[in-house]
């Protein structure tokens, strides 16, 4: 039974390795496809290449990237590096709980420093030559130590949490558990913008002027309280743009990125806000809720599941079960699982987009759209001819060609 579980997770493991490299190769080929009329224009010739060459080096990095964090999870596996993690565990602590964060912290360090190589290529070498990156090596080691501290605070609080609802609550630890990370959820959706953003970025009111009267005059015209809007100094790590909403009820508020304001007009940006509108017009933000608690039910599920098969851990050198290594082994289920809930998820999320882009356009600002998604496409260096079947599973937003032709339909109608 040990030997069969052992080798169904290896299975598991490099299959969904298989299949993800499979998806990015098909993706990768059709780079070349023919681009669509609607979008010909975006890119020069010249800025095409570049874009092209852009695409293989972050395709190559990727594949080395997977290939990698797929080599050290097998090394760990098959040397048994866990239960000596566990071993390290027991003679630094008595106490259960402790012993199961430093066995994971033990387990995440190690990989954060392999990582730590690979971001470092990003930011300063592929992100650097093609004009993106604004990350200096003082922003990305203070991001670093930030990131290692929140880890250790909110990652450890909540497998600490975890671990003591499993060993004290018995039965009932799924509801417990349930419980109490959608309490998180709902808790970060309403502060995130408030206490996390500022960890990382400085965030100022957007000041009085013609942008942020667009913006408050729309939203009036439609009904829509706009509490507060921000902006955030993105330009200091990537000259890529975005814009977002966070929050709900009375704690929502736009964040414009900095690099938003710097390259778009003022009717593309209310554009865009038009269309982040449209979305909460829609309910579509509770929905994205609903959705995400939904799959944390079943990630849960699996997650007891893990907990509960001595065999699992057994398997790989443990006496029994180990609460650590049926988290480790969850992540690893996670892959397979995943690939069919975003089928979903993305394909929901998609047809969102789709009406979010529509309450744009019925409210006068089509044409501002259009020209808004120029702007990211171009900026960001994005795809135009992704491949149908990665699209499917892996995109939120359909490609830009998708989303003008629809406009321009609608607008025909």
């Amino acid at each position: 039974m040990e030997t069969f579980i052992f080798v169904l997770i290896i299975t598991l493991i490099i299959a969904s390795f298989l299949f993800d490299t499979w998806l990015s190769i098909l993706n990768y080929k059709h780079r070349k496809a023919d681009i669509p009329e609607v979008v010909s224009d975006i890119y020069d010739k010249k800025e095409y290449n570049t874009w092209l060459s852009y695409t293989m080096e972050n395709y190559r990095f990727g594949l080395v990237s997977s290939f990698v964090g797929l080599f050290i999870m097998l090394i760990y596996l098959f040397v048994g590096a866990f239960p000596y993690f566990e071993s390290i565990s027991l003679n630094l602590s008595g106490n259960i709980h402790i012993q199961i964060l430093i066995f994971l912290g033990i387990y995440h360090f190690i990989n954060f420093f392999i990582q730590l190589f690979f971001s470092y290529y990003s930011h300063f070498s592929i992100e650097e030559r093609y004009g993106f990156n604004k990350t200096t090596m003082k922003t990305f080691v203070v991001d670093k130590i930030k990131n290692i501290i929140l880890t250790i605070i909110f990652g450890g609080g909540l497998i600490y949490l975890l671990s003591t609802l499993y060993y004290e609550v018995g039965s009932m630890f799924y509801l417990f558990a349930w419980l109490s990370i959608v309490s998180i959820l709902l808790f970060v959706n309403l502060f995130y913008v408030k206490l996390i953003v500022p960890i990382f970025n400085k965030l100022r009111p957007l000041e009085d002027g013609e942008l942020k009267e667009g913006i408050q005059n729309f939203a009036k015209k439609v009904g829509y309280e706009v509490n507060k809007v921000s902006v955030i100094d993105a330009s200091k790590r990537s000259t890529k743009l975005n814009a977002y909403f966070s929050g709900f009820g009375k704690m929502k508020q736009v964040v414009l990125y900095d690099t938003l304001i710097e390259k778009m007009s003022t009717d593309e940006i209310v554009a865009v806000l038009a269309h982040e509108i449209g979305h909460s017009k829609h309910k579509h933000i509770l929905s994205g809720l609903f959705q995400t608690i939904v799959i944390i039910s079943i990630y849960l599920g699996v997650l007891l599941f893990t907990l509960n098969s001595p065999e699992i851990s057994m398997a790989f050198g443990f006496s029994g079960s180990h609460f650590g290594f049926g988290i480790i082994i969850f992540s690893v289920l996670l892959s397979p699982i995943s690939i069919l809930i975003g089928l979903i998820t993305s394909g929901l999320s998609r047809k969102h987009e789709y009406q979010a882009d529509e309450f744009a356009r019925k409210h006068g600002y089509g044409t501002g759209l259009e020209n808004a998604l120029r702007v990211l496409t171009k900026e960001n260096f994005s795809n135009l001819t992704p491949h149908p079947l990665y699209v499917k599973l892996t995109y939120s937003h359909p490609p830009v060609a998708d989303r003008i032709t629809a406009i321009r339909k609608n607008a025909e109608q």
